[in-house]
C-alpha cells in the first residue's frame, strides 16, 4: 500500500491521525522506519528505486509529469514485480496508473486513476478503495498473491494546502481505517502474510516535492506481519514530532527490494543496489541469516565485478561465515555503488556542447553586429550576462539564485534612478522592496514563514484573515480594471463610449469571476469546509451558499471548476476581441492609440495570470503594475537597452519572489487543473507553465506596452528585444552546460545542477513561446 507523499511524521508522530497504525507499532504487529528517498523525489524515479532498487536517471523527473509517455517503461528491466510474474504470481493493482507506465504486461487486474488531477482529494482514493470489498473477500484472496495499492488523495492535499491543511487530518483517518481493514482482513489471518504500507517520498514545508530536503526524502515505511511479533521489538509510537524526522531507525528505500525479495522467496533483482535490512535477521536461525546475507553479497559483487573489470570470489575478500564481515561489505558495496552508478554518454555530451557553442556564437556575433556603433554598451551587457553565468559553479548560488537577482535589480535601479527624486522613483523602490518581502524563495530558508509577507497574510485569524484576503485580492484586481478602463480613449467618430463600455463590462466579469475563484481557495484551503462553515465568518459562508445556488451546486470544487470553465470562455472572446480591434479600427477608420492596444492586452493577459495564481501571490501583481508604471515615467522608451534589461532582471526577481526556486519542489501543480474535469496532458502542461511562469509572461508583455509604438519601428524594437534575450540565455546557457560537465561527479549534481538544466529548458520555452511567439502575433496584428 503506498500512500503517495506520506512523509514518515504523518505515520509516526505525535501529531499523526493513524492511531492504529501506533497500535500496530506498540503491539508488535509492525516495524517503522523512516526510508531515505533518493532525488527527483517524484513518484515515477522512485518507484523505479523502490522495485528494481537502483538509482534511477534524474530525466525520469520529467517523464513523471508526461503521463502518456512510455519509454520509461521497466519492462525488460528486472524488478521484484518481474520476479512474481516469473514465478507465476498473481498481481493485482489499484491506483496510481504510474504502475501501469512501468509494467505494462504483469498485473492480472488493474484500474489505474490519474495521478496529476491534484484537485481531487476524494474520487482518486475511492477508486482504489471501492475494489477492496471482492479483493479482501475469501474469493477475492484465491484470485492475487500480491495486491498493489496506490493512493493519491493526501499528495494532492499536499500540494493544495500544505503538509498542514485543514483536510489533512480526515485524509490520514481514512487511510488510517483501510490500513485496519487491510490488516484484519489478511495479515491477523494468515502470518505467511506480510503487508507494507509506504510513502514513495515525503514533502516540504509547502507541500510539494521533487528535491533534496529532508521533508521530502523522508518517507514513511510500515512492515507488517504477525510473524513480526518474535522480535519483541520496542518500538513505541508515537513519537513526538521533529524537524530531522527522526523516527526509529533509518534505512535507504532501495533497501525494501532485497529485504522484499529474501521475505518472500524470489531472486534478488540485478542491479540492485540496496541491503538487507538487518533488524530481520531474528526471523532466521544462525545459518539461514548467513544464507540470507550472501545471497545479498553475491548479487552485489556482480555489480562490483562488472565497475571494476576484475572477477574474484567472495569468500576471498571477506569471511562468509562472519555476520559482521557480510554486513561490512554489504554496507561498503552500496556505498562504492551508488557513487559510480551514474553512466555518463560522452559523445552525446560533446555534440550538445559543441552545438550550443555554435549557437553561442552565432548569438554574440549578431548582438555586437546590432551594436557596432554602441560597443561599450555591449560590453556592459555581456559583462551583466557572464558574471550572472559564473555563479553556476556554485550551488548555494544556484539554490540561492535569487539573491543574485535582487543584487543585480538594486544595482540597475540605482543607476537609472540616481539623479531622480520625482515620486516615481520612491514608488519604483518602495514595491520592490515589498516584493522581495512578500515570498522569502531560495532553498535553505524558504521555511521561515516569519520572513514571507505571503505567509503572515494566510494564516491571520478567522477573524481578520477572509477579510485581509478579499482585500487585498479585491484590490489588485480592482486596480488593473481601473486602468485598462481608463486607457480606452478613441478619437475620431464618436467618444469611445461603447467600447469603454464593452471593455469593462469583460474586464469587470473576468475579474469577479477571479475573485471568486480566488476567494475560495483560500476559504478551501485554509479551513475544513467539509465540516460545515463554523471556521469562518458568517459572511463567508453566505457568498459560498450565494455562489452555490446559482451554478447549482454546494460542492466547492465543483463550483471552483465551473468558474473557471465560465472564465475561460469570456477570457477567450476577450483577448480575441482586443487581439483583432486594430483590424476592426482600421475598417471602421478610427484611430487607436498603441498604449490601448498593447494596456488591454497586458491586462487581459494578465486576467489570465492572476486566475492561474495561487491566492496569497495575487497582491504582487499589484506590485508588478506599479513597478512597470513607475519605471515608464523614468525611463524614455528610446533607451532600449534599459527597457531590455530592466525586463530581464524583473522577469527573473519577480520569479523567484512568486516562491519559486531551483529545486523541482518548488513546481506549482495546484492551478494545474483549473476547469479541468479530468486529466489532459497538454491543456493541463499548458496551465502548469502558465502557473509557474506568470511573472516572466507579465514582463514580456511589459516591455511591449513600454516600446510599441505607431511609428513604424516596432519590429526593430522587438527584434532588440530578442537579440538580448537570445544573447543572455546562450551565454548563460553554455556556462550552465560547462559548469554541470566539470561538476558531473559533484555531490549535488543530481539534487542541484541538474534540476537547474531542467529550470532552464523552461525559461527557453518561455523564451520561444512567449517572448518570440506572443510578441511577435501581437506585434503583427498591431495594425496602424
Amino acid at each position: 500500500m503506498v500512500i503517495d507523499a506520506l512523509r514518515a511524521d504523518f505515520l509516526f508522530s505525535n501529531e499523526s491521525q493513524m492511531t492504529f497504525v501506533h497500535e500496530l507499532i506498540n503491539d508488535g504487529y509492525a516495524l517503522g522506519y523512516t526510508a531515505y528517498s533518493n532525488p527527483p523525489t517524484v513518484t515515477l524515479p522512485r518507484l523505479k528505486g523502490i522495485t528494481t532498487g537502483s538509482t534511477p536517471n534524474f530525466i525520469d523527473a520529467v517523464l513523471n509529469i508526461a503521463e502518456e509517455d512510455t519509454s520509461s517503461t521497466l519492462g525488460d528491466q528486472d524488478s521484484w514485480v518481474k520476479q512474481m510474474h516469473a514465478s507465476g504470481w498473481k498481481i493485482n493493482m489499484f491506483g496510481d496508473d504510474t504502475w501501469l507506465k512501468l509494467f505494462p504486461s504483469y498485473f492480472a487486474k488493474t484500474d489505474g486513476t490519474a495521478s496529476f488531477y491534484v484537485s481531487d482529494f476524494t474520487i482518486v482514493d475511492n477508486n482504489v478503495t471501492r475494489h477492496l470489498d471482492y479483493e479482501l473477500s475469501k474469493e477475492g484472496q484465491r484470485n492475487w498473491d500480491c495486491l498493489i495499492l496506490h493512493y493519491l488523495g493526501l499528495d494532492h492535499i499536499g500540494h493544495k494546502g500544505g503538509p498542514a491543511s485543514a483536510s489533512m487530518p480526515a485524509k490520514q483517518r481514512e487511510m488510517d481505517s483501510i490500513i485496519r481493514r487491510i490488516f484484519e482482513s489478511t495479515v491477523k489471518k494468515d502470518e505467511n502474510t506480510l503487508f507494507v504500507v509506504m510513502g514513495d517520498h515525503g514533502m516540504n514545508e509547502v507541500g510539494n516535492h521533487g528535491g533534496s530536503s529532508i521533508g521530502e526524502v523522508s518517507a514513511g515505511l510500515l512492515l507488517v506481519s504477525s510473524k513480526f511479533k518474535k522480535l519483541q521489538s520496542e518500538q513505541k509510537a508515537p513519537i513526538p514530532r521533529n524537524p530531522d524526522f527522526d523516527y526509529f531507525g533509518h534505512i535507504e528505500q532501495i533497501d525494501l527490494v532485497p529485504t522484499l525479495s529474501t521475505l518472500l522467496g524470489l531472486k534478488i533483482p540485478i542491479n540492485n543496489l540496496g541491503t538487507f535490512m538487518h533488524d530481520l535477521l531474528p526471523l532466521y536461525t544462525e545459518k539461514d541469516r548467513q544464507n540470507v546475507l550472501i545471497k545479498n553479497a553475491l548479487q552485489l559483487k556482480v555489480l562490483i565485478d562488472k565497475s571494476r573489470s576484475k572477477v574474484t570470489s567472495l569468500d576471498s575478500e571477506i569471511d562468509v561465515s562472519s555476520l559482521s564481515s557480510l554486513l561490512h561489505f554489504l554496507h561498503d558495496s552500496k556505498g562504492t555503488l551508488s557513487k559510480t552508478s551514474s553512466d555518463y554518454n560522452y559523445r552525446d555530451i560533446f555534440y550538445g556542447l559543441a552545438g550550443y557553442t555554435f549557437t553561442a556564437l552565432i548569438s554574440l556575433a549578431l548582438f555586437f553586429t546590432y551594436h557596432r556603433g554602441r560597443l561599450s554598451e555591449a560590453g556592459v551587457d555581456l559583462l551583466f550576462f557572464i558574471l550572472y553565468a559564473v555563479n553556476f559553479f556554485g550551488s548555494s548560488m544556484i539554490e540561492e539564485e535569487h539573491h543574485l537577482w535582487w543584487f543585480f535589480t538594486t544595482v540597475f535601479v540605482a543607476s537609472v534612478t540616481v539623479k531622480s527624486q520625482s515620486i516615481y522613483c520612491t514608488t519604483l523602490l518602495v514595491c520592490l522592496r515589498l516584493l522581495k518581502a512578500w515570498n522569502n524563495s531560495g532553498q535553505k530558508n524558504n521555511i521561515k514563514s516569519n520572513m514571507k509577507i505571503a505567509t503572515y497574510v494566510a494564516s491571520l485569524s478567522p477573524d481578520i484573515g477572509p477579510v485581509v484576503v478579499a482585500f487585498l485580492i479585491a484590490s489588485t484586481l480592482a486596480t488593473y480594471c481601473f486602468y485598462v478602463t481608463e486607457g480606452v480613449i478613441v478619437k475620431g467618430k464618436g467618444d469611445g463610449t461603447t467600447l469603454r463600455f464593452l471593455t469593462f463590462v469583460s474586464t469587470s466579469l473576468l475579474c469577479s469571476i477571479t475573485f471568486s475563484t480566488k476567494f475560495l481557495s483560500y476559504l478551501s484551503e485554509t479551513y475544513d469546509l467539509k465540516s460545515g462553515f463554523k471556521e469562518i465568518p458568517d459572511w463567508c459562508s453566505k457568498y459560498i451558499l450565494w455562489i452555490g445556488q446559482r451554478l447549482g451546486t454546494t460542492d466547492i470544487n465543483t463550483v471552483n471548476q465551473q468558474l473557471f470553465s465560465l472564465f475561460y470562455k469570456v477570457w477567450l472572446v476577450t483577448i480575441a476581441f482586443h487581439l483583432l480591434k486594430p483590424l476592426a479600427f482600421k475598417i471602421w477608420k478610427l484611430p487607436d492609440p498603441a498604449h490601448n492596444y498593447t494596456r488591454t492586452i497586458l491586462i487581459t493577459f494578465s486576467q489570465l495570470l492572476i486566475s492561474q495564481t495561487n491566492f496569497n501571490n495575487v497582491p504582487i501583481f499589484l506590485l508588478l503594475l506599479a513597478i512597470l508604471l513607475s519605471f515608464q515615467k523614468l525611463v524614455p522608451v528610446s533607451n532600449l537597452n534599459a527597457i531590455s534589461l530592466f525586463t530581464i532582471l524583473m522577469q527573473n526577481l519577480s520569479f523567484f519572489q512568486f516562491g519559486f526556486t531551483n529545486s523541482l519542489s518548488s513546481v506549482d501543480l495546484t492551478n494545474s487543473f483549473n476547469g479541468l474535469s479530468s486529466y489532459n496532458m497538454i491543456l493541463s502542461g499548458l496551465l502548469t507553465f502558465v502557473c509557474n511562469w506568470a511573472a516572466p509572461i507579465f514582463w514580456s508583455l511589459a516591455y511591449l506596452h513600454l516600446t510599441l509604438k505607431p511609428d513604424g519601428r516596432n519590429w526593430e524594437r522587438l527584434y532588440h528585444r530578442l537579440l538580448v534575450t537570445l544573447t543572455f540565455y546562450s551565454v548563460s546557457g553554455l556556462v550552465l552546460i560547462v559548469s554541470c560537465y566539470n561538476l558531473r561527479f559533484h555531490l549535488f549534481i543530481w539534487t542541484v545542477f541538474s534540476p537547474k538544466i531542467l529550470y532552464f529548458l523552461s525559461w527557453t520555452a518561455c523564451g520561444l513561446l512567449v517572448d518570440f511567439g506572443l510578441s511577435c502575433i501581437v506585434t503583427a496584428l498591431y495594425i496602424k
